[in-house]
């Protein structure tokens, strides 16, 4: 076989594998001069899947001929690339410094495994973008004593974190619940190509759900049944996440100036600090895997809103994933962080809680 007719018959692990991270490989091609700067620039598009990506480039290198594919491979032969795709040992093991093969071999295959079970343990994020993130901040309502102050100040820092973390990010301002309703259908019925769709409600609530602007509710069912496997095929197997800002009772502990976030009669004037209340006490799961549910705070409590700085639930949650993304914590490691800081709070007392039916870390 010609060095070119390998590639071609390697073709479709090739587009698995390096599609893992299109951007890095795509970078080491243009280093080692197999790609120009402008080809790069083609194939890195924005609007191309990782998958697209490396499919172009593969076709890009054997329309160069023999020559440049020889030079591919042993591109994929060295260490720097193993490193980042271990898969690659199988069919492109690195040419051996020492007599002995077989010693080395082994390291590979064993090495190789290693990776392939701590792949298997977390949900593949690789997508570019990582996909969908809807935000809903619902500020200002028919009754205008019921304007959530401070909640634009969330808005900014969720956009901003998800953005960074590779989301494409819509933010939608004030909804009815009717246009809650339609926009999760909408968002339900895309084709999604990303690896895990995230999804953001700020708004008033009660037992039942969560409230549009015009004062009527949007039900659990409404939220989370349209992303079942059943009615959004495209996110079988993939985590979606649903982070919902609101309380889920009316008790605090050290009393404090507040503004409900609950269509019951305030108790108290506004002041600095606010509470978003009643939302979701009934929230449950649905039966389908892959969901990941966080709420701002346990039943029966309420969720503290600061109009000069956002909700403590929600700034700690960007704080700590700006944080630890990073250093590859998992998410549900990095809400343990969320729960430790907003439960420390002086001023009162607040605990966010999660339900999960994750069947792998989310990284």
């Amino acid at each position: 076989l010609t060095v070119m007719q390998t590639v071609l018959e390697k073709k479709v692990f090739l587009i698995n594998t390096l599609s893992a991270d299109s951007s890095f490989i795509l970078q080491y091609a243009q280093q080692d001069k197999i790609i120009t700067k402008r080809e790069y620039n083609n194939l890195n598009h924005h609007n191309r899947t990782s998958e697209q990506i490396v499919t172009n480039l593969l076709d890009t290198v054997m329309n160069k001929g023999d020559q440049m594919c020889h030079r591919f491979v042993a591109l994929l032969k060295q260490g720097e690339i193993h490193e980042n795709y271990p898969e690659l040992l199988q069919y492109f093991p690195p040419v051996p410094k020492s007599h002995n093969q077989e010693t080395i071999n082994d390291s590979y295959v064993f090495v190789f495994q290693i990776f392939q079970t701590m792949r298997d343990k977390s949900y593949l994020m690789s997508s570019n973008p990582r996909g969908h993130c809807l935000i809903i901040n619902n500020v200002d309502f028919v009754t205008p004593s019921k304007t959530r102050n401070g909640s634009n100040i969330d808005e900014v820092s969720l956009k901003e974190v998800f953005q960074w973390l590779g989301f494409s990010v819509d933010v939608y301002k004030n909804q009815t619940a009717e246009q809650m309703k339609n926009l999760l259908k909408n968002f339900s019925q895309k084709h999604h190509a990303g690896d895990c769709f995230v999804c953001c409600i700020m708004s008033h609530g009660s037992a039942e759900g969560v409230y549009g602007t015009n004062e009527i509710i949007v039900t659990k069912d409404d939220i989370f049944g349209p992303f079942t496997g059943k009615s959004c095929p495209s996110l079988n197997g993939k985590p979606k996440v649903f982070l919902i800002q609101a309380c889920r009772g009316n008790k605090r502990h050290p009393p404090v100036h507040v503004q409900a976030d609950s269509y019951e009669e305030a108790a108290e004037a506004e002041d600095d600090m606010s509470v978003d209340t009643n939302s979701l006490q009934m929230i449950s799961i649905p039966e389908d895997a892959d969901f990941l549910i966080v709420r701002s705070t346990v039943k029966g409590y309420v969720s503290y809103r600061e109009q000069a700085n956002g909700t403590w639930f929600i700034q700690s949650l960007c704080k700590q994933l700006k944080k630890y993304c990073p250093m590859g914590e998992d998410l549900q490691s990095i809400l343990l962080c969320v729960n430790k800081e907003v439960s420390e709070k002086a001023l009162a007392k607040q605990m966010p809680v999660h339900k999960v039916t994750l069947r792998k870390k989310l990284v």
